[in-house]
């Protein structure tokens, strides 16, 4: 993610969560307190072998991933829980949270030609150094609830520090429909803030360089695969591993999927979420142009998952969808909208009571990002499952100078996938046009939390006469993006109940 958002807190929610009591975004999950965060606090430290690592397969010939060594589940520490914890309670969703070490010998990728566009890179295996890393996993405590998908999320370091940055957008669809969850650490940045904010924890954690990156990730992957004892997922069977990467880690993934899952062959399936047009680096200074398209010849599926904020960005590496590949654009949404503030917010001012709050000059996105998102997970882990294919989305549309996307004459975005929040508005909500409103260098990722302008009461009133009026509009929208395929049935009724409770027209 584009933003230091680690220290960010929604309006409304600072002082709530900075003290410790429970807060409430607009998804409508109750935030634990950091006591019933804390799991394992006062339990001695454990270790279990999964297994000697294997070692990585002769250098210059990508091979099979090696399987690292894992201890855990993790305890103590100065403050007695994992950074990075969740903010939801995972024990009411009958959900339990863990942290496990594993360790091993990684290797870079390296290759003798430049990276092209169309992503068909051909790389070798360079030299091997050796790493300690850490994973958080939440997971279904009865097995019978697992539905056998892994969600691993690439975390998140642009904040300087690790962030569950899709757990937050789609924790919802996880936790209802027995998804287990794994955040990793990959890059040297995550492992510097761990080890400076509780060094009795983490100190062991090493990294040579975010070189090294591509196969720890692998390799964490590799142990979710073990169903031996000292298994991350306590027992549980992984049949199959989702990839997910944001913003910053989505050109993580990107990379990733054009140069490591061809020979790795670890993960079913790759989400990627906020890209721009560009790879990360592969290894030294061996950077993808610009643009990256992802390779059309890899056989897991890959969903690219664009928010309005980041759709121009992203446009020079837009590609056809094909039967592995598919690219949704979701208009009126931002790379940062406020729901994930309100849960980035919380965890960050319970792991630094000093955070700072950005200053924006306009109101942040509002547009429930989040239904589309869960959908996304869904929609992945069916094609990986049975090979259903997600529905394809309409692009969205770009102003003839190139410079926005195409708005109506509300100023809300035209084309993409399209919330009934913008089918049948009651505000502008754009994923651009927001600035900082002080000199704090926090507030200049205002930038990226788009805007909501509310309409006025003789607007609303003239376009929804009466509020049955209002609601027999969005009902009608609601149903058109279930029937499409991109609203699951739990957040249709939620947005209905929503629009029945609207103040629609206002007075």
């Amino acid at each position: 993610m584009i933003v230091a958002v680690a220290a960010l807190v929604a309006a409304g929610a600072g002082s709530a969560s900075a003290a410790g009591t429970s807060a409430t975004s607009s998804k409508g999950a109750a935030l634990g307190t950091p006591t019933a965060l804390r799991l394992g606090a006062s339990a001695t430290s454990s270790k279990a072998a999964l297994g000697a690592s294997t070692g990585s397969s002769k250098a210059g010939t990508p091979g099979a991933v090696a399987s690292p060594v894992v201890s855990g589940p993790v305890t103590g520490g100065t403050h007695g829980f994992p950074f990075t914890s969740s903010a939801v309670d995972l024990r009411s969703h009958g959900y339990a949270e863990q942290e496990y070490f594993f360790s091993g010998t990684a290797r870079t990728f390296t290759s003798e030609q430049p990276l092209t566009s169309d992503g068909k890179w051909k790389v070798q295996q360079g030299s091997p150094a050796p790493y300690k890393s850490r994973m958080v996993v939440r997971a279904p405590i009865d097995p019978k609830r697992f539905n056998g998908t892994v969600v691993v999320e690439w975390l998140n370091v642009t904040a300087g520090r690790d962030i569950d940055v899709d757990w937050d957008y789609g924790y919802n669809q996880l936790l209802r429909d027995g998804f287990a969850y794994v955040g990793v650490t990959a890059q040297t940045v995550g492992f510097n803030a761990l080890t400076a904010w509780d060094p009795e924890r983490y100190g062991s954690l090493s990294s040579p360089s975010d070189d090294y990156s591509y196969d720890i990730f692998s390799q964490a992957g590799q142990a979710l695969r073990s169903t031996g004892p000292g298994s991350p997922l306590r027992g549980l069977r992984a049949r199959h591993l989702i990839a997910d990467g944001e913003s910053q880690s989505a050109g993580r993934m990107t990379t990733y999927v054009n140069a490591v899952a061809p020979s790795a062959k670890v993960y079913d399936g790759y989400l990627i979420h906020s890209n721009g047009a560009t790879g990360a680096v592969l290894s030294g200074t061996l950077r993808p142009p610009t643009p990256t398209f992802l390779r059309t010849d890899l056989s897991r599926p890959v969903l690219n998952f664009e928010t309005e904020t980041d759709v121009l960005g992203h446009l020079p590496a837009r590609q056809p969808d094909d039967r592995f590949h598919r690219l949704w654009e979701a208009a009126g949404t931002a790379h940062v909208d406020n729901d994930i503030l309100v849960f980035m917010g919380y965890q960050s001012h319970r792991q630094t009571p000093q955070s700072i709050d950005p200053v924006c000059t306009a109101q942040r996105n509002t547009a429930p990002q989040s239904y589309l998102f869960d959908t996304a997970y869904a929609a992945l882990r069916s094609w990986v499952v049975s090979g259903k294919l997600p529905p394809t989305a309409p692009r969205m549309q770009i102003n003839a100078e190139g410079t926005d996307v195409a708005r109506d004459s509300f100023g809300n975005g035209l084309g993409g996938i399209r919330l009934p929040q913008l089918e049948v508005p009651t505000a502008t909500l754009t994923g651009v046009g927001n600035t900082a409103a002080d000199a704090n260098p926090i507030s200049a990722f205002c930038r990226l939390f788009g805007t909501t302008v509310p309409f006025d009461a003789a607007t609303l009133a003239k376009l929804y006469p009466t509020h049955n009026a209002y609601v027999r509009a969005f009902t009608a929208a609601t149903r058109k993006l279930a029937a499409q395929g991109f609203l699951l049935p739990d957040n249709e009724r939620a947005a209905l109940f929503a629009a029945e409770q609207a103040p629609v027209p206002a007075g």
